[in-house]
C-alpha cells in the first residue's frame, strides 16, 4: 500500500476503498479507546464520499479521485492524531498523579519512555499545517502504537508505584511520630528535673 501514482481510475478506486477501510478502522479504534467519535476524521470521510459521487457522475473529472484520495488519508491522520492526544493527556494525568514519586525506581527505562512520548508530542506539534497533515497519515498510526505501549507501560505499574508511596507515607509518619515521642520525652525529663 503505497502511495504512487494510479495508472487507472480502477487501481485509485482500489486504493482509496484501502484507505477508507484503514480510515474506518483507525476511527472505530480511537472511537473504542476514548468512547468519542472523531468528528475530522468522520468528515474527511464524508468529503471523500462527495468526491466519490462527483466523479461518479462525471468519470472524465480525474481531480475528483485525487481529492477523494487525499481526504482519505486525512481521514486516517485526524483519526490517528486525536488517538495520540488522547494518550498524551493520559501520559499527563500519568505524570500528574507520580510527579512526587521516583517513577524510574519502578520502572527503570522512565526517561527513554518520556523521550519518546516527547517524539509523538512533537510529530503532532509540527504536522500542524492542515493541508499537509494527510501525508503522514501512516506516520501516525507507528506514532500511535508506541505512544499507546509506552501509556499502557506506565499505567500497568500503578499498584508499584502507589505501594512506593504508601511506604514513603509510613516512613514520613514514623519519623514523625519518633519526633514526637523524643519531643514529649524530653518535655516529660524538663518538667520532672
Amino acid at each position: 500500500m503505497t502511495d504512487r501514482p494510479h495508472n487507472n481510475d480502477q487501481e485509485q478506486l482500489q486504493r482509496i476503498s484501502e484507505l477508507f477501510i484503514e480510515a474506518e478502522r483507525a476511527i472505530k479504534e480511537i472511537e473504542d479507546v476514548g468512547g468519542e467519535l472523531v468528528v475530522p476524521a468522520v468528515n474527511q470521510l464524508r468529503y471523500t464520499g462527495n468526491h466519490l459521487v462527483r466523479y461518479l457522475s462525471n468519470p472524465d473529472d480525474k481531480e475528483e479521485l485525487r481529492d477523494a484520495f487525499k481526504h482519505c488519508k486525512r481521514a486516517t491522520y485526524d483519526a490517528y492524531e486525536a488517538a495520540i492526544t488522547y494518550q498524551l493527556l493520559e501520559f499527563k494525568i500519568f505524570k500528574d498523579d507520580y510527579r512526587k514519586v521516583q517513577v524510574s525506581t519502578v520502572i527503570p527505562d522512565y526517561s527513554n519512555i518520556k523521550h519518546v512520548i516527547g517524539e509523538a508530542r512533537r510529530f503532532i506539534r509540527d504536522n500542524n499545517e492542515s493541508k499537509t497533515r494527510g501525508d503522514f497519515y501512516k506516520n501516525g498510526r507507528e506514532y500511535l502504537q508506541t505512544i499507546t505501549e509506552n501509556v499502557t507501560k506506565l499505567n500497568d505499574n500503578r499498584d508499584e508505584l502507589n505501594k512506593l508511596i504508601t511506604n514513603e507515607r509510613r516512613k514520613l509518619l514514623f519519623m514523625v511520630l519518633g519526633g514526637l515521642g523524643a519531643i514529649s520525652a524530653i518535655i516529660s525529663l524538663l518538667i520532672h528535673c
